[in-house]
């Protein structure tokens, strides 16, 4: 769906906006470092969610660098962020990305993320409301499988609504220019 809806969008631009931002409904999922995340941790700041499992040997290590490099144009552009932003990993995996394995990962990548999961229901209906498409795939056989999941950043407005989707995370210069806009909008 997102896919086709860019490939006929005329704006020019990386961002797939909602407008009016969508409303999310009630969730409940565990941080890394064991805190919960809810509705409430998204309001009062802009929140960019990232849909992936630690265990992906392709596309989430190439999404992760490009989001690291776009969290870290942000902040030079615009110190005053830093506050204002938080980056969430959501695992769509649970079964294998335990707390203590998505602490790890995220702060691989950069210590200001956070990581998140919960349980099959709770994730599967999370990414839903994010339209992130994702399915188990491979012999299914214990612990060798993969998660197939669709490449998109979301933005979530200091309300806790869905403002926009990006799924070309390849050139971070240009979405941090395309999130600025949005956010200064």
């Amino acid at each position: 769906y997102l896919g086709n809806h860019y490939q006929r969008s005329n704006s020019g631009g990386l961002a797939l906006l909602h407008d009016p931002a969508r409303s999310i409904a009630p969730f409940s999922l565990q941080r890394a470092d064991e805190k919960g995340l809810d509705n409430a941790a998204l309001v009062g700041r802009w929140s960019l969610l990232y849909f992936g499992d630690s265990y992906c040997p392709d596309l989430c290590p190439a999404a992760m660098v490009n989001i690291v490099e776009l969290y870290n144009q942000l902040l030079a552009r615009n110190p005053r962020l830093r506050p204002q932003l938080q980056i969430i990993f959501v695992s769509l995996d649970p079964s294998r990305d335990t707390p203590e394995r998505l602490r790890s990962y995220v702060t691989i990548h950069h210590p200001d993320f956070i990581g998140v999961s919960g349980s099959e229901e709770a994730v599967a209906g999370l990414a839903r409301e994010f339209s992130i498409f994702h399915r188990r795939s491979g012999s299914g056989v214990g612990r060798d499988y993969r998660i197939d999941h669709s490449v998109t950043l979301s933005l979530v407005n200091p309300q806790g609504k869905i403002a926009a989707y990006f799924i070309d995370l390849s050139n971070p210069a240009r979405l941090a220019d395309e999130i600025l806009k949005l956010i200064s909008s």
